[in-house]
């Protein structure tokens, strides 16, 4: 795990009538893997990873044993401007049907980024497709099946 990494973007791809809560519940869970890892684990991450049948992948048990090692990190915030890139993006995303990090015209996230929000340092953006809890769209960012340079979670905590 990255340790200590911190972000300039945290980009969140909900767009639904309640997107600005689920927005805040996304938010507060991954201040919760940041900020007590340990404490997360056994109250979302280990019932989630039962109650899902998740308990033999690999990338599951990965997760675990990050959380029970990682040490606890400063939470991120909301910030007006990157909240907007991404609204931009899942909005953009949404209509055409597309994933990923690029736009539908072609722009990397990085220019997109920041062109909407003048973001300075390194920057990073983390997107996830299907979910429709606040909890599923974490879980599904940090458990990262299927990307082997787990990706997402090290952007993360």
């Amino acid at each position: 795990m990255i340790k200590g990494l911190i972000l300039s973007t945290l980009l969140l791809a909900v767009v639904s009538s309640v997107a600005q809560e689920q927005e805040q519940e996304v938010l507060a869970l991954l201040n919760a893997a940041r900020t007590n890892p340990q404490k997360f684990s056994e109250t979302y991450a280990q019932p989630y990873i039962k109650e899902n049948g998740l308990e033999k992948n690999s990338y599951a048990k990965s997760l675990l044993q990050d959380l029970k090692q990682t040490r606890a990190m400063r939470a991120l915030q909301m910030a007006d401007a990157l909240t907007h890139a991404a609204r931009y993006h899942a909005q953009d995303m949404g209509t055409t049907g597309k994933t990923g990090h690029e736009s539908s015209d072609g722009t990397p996230f990085h220019i997109r980024v920041r062109t909407l929000s003048k973001a300075l340092g390194m920057i990073a953006e983390n997107c996830a497709y299907g979910q429709t809890s606040a909890l599923d769209f974490v879980m599904q960012l940090l458990i990262d099946d299927g990307i082997p340079s787990l990706g997402h979670t090290q952007e993360l905590y």
